[in-house]
């Protein structure tokens, strides 16, 4: 356990990194001199650098020592946020930010497969969705301080305070990870060849697509909830908290489950009940309490399926050997980007053609198709269960 709480303190660090500019995003903006649709690239941006930098360092650094390599990534990640927190442009600001980012889906790359490897075979989707938890824990208790951080002192200060939580997630990934032995590591090829998979490249779809509808509308959420349920900049704080409550226990509830169930059973059951929560946002919206209700059950059906993704996606890959695993996990997690990145920058075009209430309409649209995607991934994944070496029970 104290061992993979070193990779959930990383994840904490790089969530708040990913997840804090929805709150500080009309600072940021306004500090720079852009609108808050242009500000919103820099959500684009870091997930793009997830999403195509990531699998170019994987390649490179999945040949070595997983502990060197994470406590060196998440140093990278220190030193990108710190350049975002004393630059003084947009320029420079996403510079920072691609640089956290290639870091980011790196960390979770090589991360993954160790977290797995740290526990029985039978708990590795716990094991996977403690590490997640860092992200959702970070949604709960980084973004409101981060935000609350930022607007007493300054959204700069922010960024530094997450520069340093990068440095000391390095420390505590090299004192309580264990050393691995360097192997063939994962050539570029390798990786692209797991894209003609049609199992593995169902499921990166779907990941892109269910995880990247939350971010069409999350990214804008501070407008929405100013403009159209009245609520104040501390009221929001506290909104981004209940948020962030409802991901933790969607995380854990979807590591559980999916040992449990099967992680296509609960991608679909995720992916059903984000279609109903992020439709329900269109007549919920101008309600203060019914939209703070309704934004408790979406948090929840938004990270249900963080670790099912993940530990389909490794499952599948786990018939090809560790190496595959590896690169499975990691071109999720470039999935997970990509989705964020399309969606964020399609609810910033709605954003500009209209006011914020539109953002709900791109959601339900990527998770329908998602949604509907799954019935390939069960068909198919079903089939490739009796090859491989599952992380969970057959869906």
């Amino acid at each position: 356990m104290p061992r993979l709480l070193s990779l959930t303190l990383a994840a904490f660090a790089i969530g708040i990194s990913e997840f804090v500019l929805v709150g500080l995003l009309p600072a940021i903006s306004a500090d720079v001199h852009v609108d808050i649709a242009t500000g919103g690239m820099l959500v684009t941006v870091y997930a793009l650098a997830i999403t195509l930098v990531s699998p170019l360092l994987t390649s490179r650094l999945s040949r070595y020592d997983s502990r060197l390599m994470l406590t060196g990534l998440m140093t990278l990640f220190a030193v990108g946020n710190l350049a975002v927190a004393v630059s003084p442009d947009l320029a420079g600001l996403m510079a920072g930010r691609v640089i956290a980012g290639a870091a980011h889906g790196t960390v979770f790359a090589l991360g993954t497969p160790v977290a797995a490897s740290l526990v029985p075979k039978e708990r590795a989707g716990q094991a996977i969705s403690l590490m997640f938890l860092g992200l959702t824990a970070a949604m709960v208790i980084g973004v409101p301080v981060g935000t609350a951080v930022g607007t007493a002192i300054g959204w700069r200060a922010t960024f530094g305070l997450v520069a340093a939580l990068g440095v000391l997630a390095a420390i505590a990934v090299r004192v309580m990870i264990p050393s691995t032995p360097g192997g063939q590591g994962v050539r570029l090829r390798e990786q692209f060849a797991l894209l003609t998979d049609r199992p593995l490249a169902l499921t990166y779809g779907v990941t892109a697509l269910g995880f990247g509808a939350t971010f069409a509308v999350f990214t804008y959420l501070e407008p929405l909830l100013a403009e159209h349920a009245g609520y104040t900049p501390g009221a929001i704080t506290w909104i981004l908290v209940l948020f962030g409550a409802a991901t933790v226990a969607g995380n854990l509830l979807g590591g559980r489950l999916t040992d449990r169930l099967g992680a296509v059973t609960v991608i679909r059951v995720a992916l059903a009940g984000l279609v109903a929560s992020l439709a329900a946002l269109l007549l919920t919206q101008n309600h203060p309490v019914a939209v703070a209700v309704n934004i408790a059950a979406w948090g929840v059906f938004a990270f249900l399926i963080s670790p099912a993704v993940q530990t389909h996606a490794v499952s599948l890959a786990s018939v090809q050997g560790p190496g595959a695993e590896k690169a499975a996990g990691g071109l999720n997690i470039a999935a997970f980007n990509a989705g964020i990145a399309a969606a964020s920058f399609t609810g910033g075009l709605a954003l500009e053609n209209g006011d914020p209430a539109r953002t709900p309409w791109v959601a339900v649209a990527f998770a329908a198709v998602a949604l509907l995607a799954t019935a390939g991934i069960a068909a198919r994944g079903t089939r490739r269960r009796t090859s491989s070496t599952a992380l969970g029970p057959a869906a």
